[in-house]
């Protein structure tokens, strides 16, 4: 719960309309991205897996019509397609809460900067190396760091503003911008 207050917050805060979402899964993030503001546009890409995935997506469309768009299929594939189909960067937000491994989650960044107009905020979730699926995510979001890609303003553990992860946090998300 408190990172969907957390995502909401941030859109206030930044002015963000557009927003990227990988991952969308049961919608409660979408959910909370479009309630921040009655102008907001969510384009998710989700695998599609789950049979749940479709009946969140139907809930959307009725509190939300018109301004959320599901794209269904691997995000290393859907999101390259979708950028070419984009004559710009479109998104001033990208939250990333897709798959764990860390390639999955080197590319879902790398793909989201992509479609992402320069300097806009990056949200990335489950940066929590001591359970096994956030170890590829961390990974990638501190290669993303080093790289250049990023430049991290916070992370917070549980809701709590921290300089770094740590045990035993059990939701772990960080802000940044790319650059």
């Amino acid at each position: 719960m408190e990172e969907q207050e957390y995502l909401a917050e941030l859109v206030r805060r930044t002015s963000a309309r557009t927003i990227l979402e990988i991952g969308f899964n049961a919608g409660l993030s979408s959910q909370a991205l479009l309630a921040a503001a009655p102008d907001i546009r969510v384009v998710s890409f989700d695998l599609g897996d789950h049979a749940y995935v479709h009946q969140a997506k139907e809930y959307v469309d009725r509190r939300f019509p018109g301004r959320h768009e599901l794209i269904l299929g691997d995000s290393r594939t859907t999101l390259p397609r979708y950028a070419a189909r984009a004559d710009r960067p479109l998104f001033d937000l990208a939250f990333v809460d897709g798959g764990h491994e860390v390639e999955v989650a080197r590319a879902d960044l790398r793909n989201a900067r992509a479609l992402c107009r320069p300097g806009a905020h990056v949200v990335i979730d489950d940066l929590t190396p001591w359970r096994p699926w956030g170890v590829g995510p961390t990974a990638a979001w501190r290669e993303a760091i080093a790289d250049g890609l990023i430049v991290q303003e916070e992370v917070l553990v549980d809701g709590v503003l921290v300089d770094e992860p740590s045990e035993p946090g059990d939701r772990v998300w960080a802000w940044g911008r790319f650059l």
